[in-house]
């Protein structure tokens, strides 16, 4: 976590209770690498996913991040499949376990055929060796160094998995007035500066000479 966030964190623990506020609960993970190969950063859209980006710009930022074949270090398409999407998977292939049939439980990020204990599934012609079922994330990096998967039908995977995964969360927040109010308020439409039209001193002369001729 960097160190500008931490003082933030450890500011409100301590002022909120002051102000009549309860305790922030602050749920962190470790550093991933952006979509672009370097710190993701906020001032770099490309660089993340954000909560309400819609499919296609999804799947747009994703085909467009560095994923160079083979290469596994700094790759921010493998890095969020490591701390996001496998992650997420695994939860719920425990919770499939556990309910009864038919009950309202998402997938996880797996094919319908794909073998018991697989984790995140990559659809694949069989030109290129069918569909590829990950028993884990050690599995699905070990399948990109070797060049066994390619860079292309990683992020596809990758994307749609995204857009799986922000799709409950989107219609949540359409249906809330609240929400939309509230994300107006943090984050107002930028409005575009009216530029006034400059009149030169020249411009001025002209029209006061062409008067006094009159």
């Amino acid at each position: 976590m960097p160190s500008a966030q931490r003082k933030i964190f450890t500011f409100a623990e301590l002022y909120l209770p002051r102000l009549g506020y309860g305790k922030r609960a602050h749920l962190m993970n470790a550093m991933v690498p952006g979509l672009q190969g370097a710190k993701m950063s906020s001032s770099d859209p490309n660089s993340k996913i954000d909560f309400l980006d819609q499919p296609a710009a999804v799947r747009k930022k994703v085909k467009s991040a560095f994923c160079e074949e083979g290469n596994v270090a700094d790759n921010g398409v493998l890095a969020f499949a490591k701390a996001v999407l496998i992650p997420i998977s695994e939860l719920r292939l425990e919770q499939l376990a556990h309910c009864a049939a038919g009950s309202r439980t998402q997938r996880p990020f797996t094919m319908q055929d794909a073998p018991p204990g697989t984790v995140f599934s990559i659809a694949r012609d069989q030109r290129w060796g069918g569909p590829l079922h990950c028993l884990s994330y050690e599995h699905l990096e070990a399948a990109f160094a070797a060049r066994s998967l390619h860079p292309g039908d990683l992020k596809k995977a990758v994307g749609d998995a995204i857009v799986q995964l922000l799709d409950p969360i989107q219609k949540a927040f359409q249906e809330s007035e609240e929400w939309r109010k509230t994300a107006e308020l943090a984050y107002p439409p930028e409005q575009k500066e009216v530029k006034k039209k400059k009149v030169s001193f020249l411009s001025c002369y002209a029209c006061s000479l062409k008067w006094l001729c009159v």
